[in-house]
């Protein structure tokens, strides 16, 4: 991740399966550029996030099936889903996840009440960004997850 694979004439790698370690090895110097960092951050809200919400641990089909609702209606691409509270011991009111591929943004309605943003294209944590209910606009190529407030 976030590792261009350079060989020796200067070329890009796209299969590096077969390339010595100058290709494939961690570039350490590149570790504390701002681009770097800012994943790194980014993957540890992703990890804390999921740490503090057992919903997103469901460990087989049948959970998974009678807690999780797709959503239908979306823009081509786009898939959303709500994870239903209590599961699993889950101690928020739900969360909705969205997952937006596409190169343009895309709004997505929610389900009725208020929702805590804690992961968008920029932000991933435990923390509440923003606030939002009826409906949110996704950034392109991006995801988001929202926490329902409690009522």
């Amino acid at each position: 991740m976030l590792r261009a694979k350079i060989d020796a004439s200067g070329d890009f790698v796209e299969n590096s399966y077969n390339s010595p370690d100058s290709v494939n090895s961690i570039k350490w110097d590149t570790l504390e550029d701002e681009t770097y960092q800012n994943v790194y951050h980014y993957y540890k809200g992703l990890i804390a996030f999921r740490k503090a919400h057992a919903a997103l641990r469901l460990t087989n089909a049948d959970d998974v099936n009678a807690n999780i609702t797709s959503v239908d209606g979306l823009d081509d691409n786009v898939l959303a889903f709500r994870i239903n509270s209590g599961v699993n011991g889950e101690t928020s009111d739900g969360i909705f996840v969205i997952f937006n591929p596409n190169n343009a943004a895309t709004s997505v309605t929610l389900p009725d009440g208020a929702w805590d943003v804690c992961v968008n294209a920029d932000h991933a944590g435990t923390e509440a960004l923003t606030t939002v209910s009826g409906s949110v606009s996704v950034e392109p190529i991006s995801a988001m997850v929202l926490v329902k407030k409690e009522s």
